[in-house]
């Protein structure tokens, strides 16, 4: 109530002592986002990192595209990779995403790959893709067959399954080979 009314100073406060009483990581999300909007950028990283290391992760990919957007490269560097180390290798996906977005093809990669050493099947998917656009096709299976490691399922969450279907219409033997057609 106080938010809406716009005593930003006393929700604070509230949210705060919220957070410390109640052992609240939603409210570290919540406060961490009033810090941001009003201009404190410290504030809100300082509270958004609290929020990871409790198991909120989301908060951080979105302090990462504020730093990305005006610029501030290293910043948002660093703080995809502090969240990459609280195990939420999604900040850098987005920071990829975006540097892909900007022509920095190369600094796309170079993060996809950082990400798909934490483990981020997305990641695996999105380079697989990026080497197949560059015509690496071996390169390219390649990535596909580590996603694929990590199950089908990881594979259809990413959208990766027209790739697969063009890549081995039939499937993949247990041994990893393609499946031949059936006759």
């Amino acid at each position: 109530m106080r938010e809406e009314a716009g005593d930003r100073e006393a929700a604070e406060h509230l949210y705060l002592q919220a957070a410390v009483d109640l052992r609240d990581v939603d409210v570290l999300v919540r406060l961490a986002r009033l810090r941001e909007e009003a201009g404190d950028q410290e504030g809100a990283e300082t509270l958004a990192q609290q929020a990871a290391v409790y198991g909120h992760g989301k908060v951080l990919s979105s302090l990462v595209w504020l730093r990305e957007e005006p610029g501030d490269r290293e910043g948002a560097e660093a703080l995809a990779r502090r969240a990459a180390e609280h195990g939420h290798t999604q900040a850098i996906m987005l920071l990829a995403e975006i540097r892909e977005d900007a022509g920095d093809g190369q600094g796309g990669e170079i993060l996809a790959q950082q990400a798909a050493e934490h483990g981020n099947t997305d990641a695996l998917c999105r380079l697989a893709e990026m080497r197949g656009d560059a015509g690496d096709r071996e390169g390219s299976e390649s990535l596909y067959r580590q996603a694929a490691d990590h199950g089908i399922d990881a594979l259809y969450d990413q959208g990766s399954a027209n790739a697969l279907e063009r890549l081995w219409p039939y499937g993949l033997d247990p041994n990893g080979a393609p499946t031949p057609r059936w006759k």
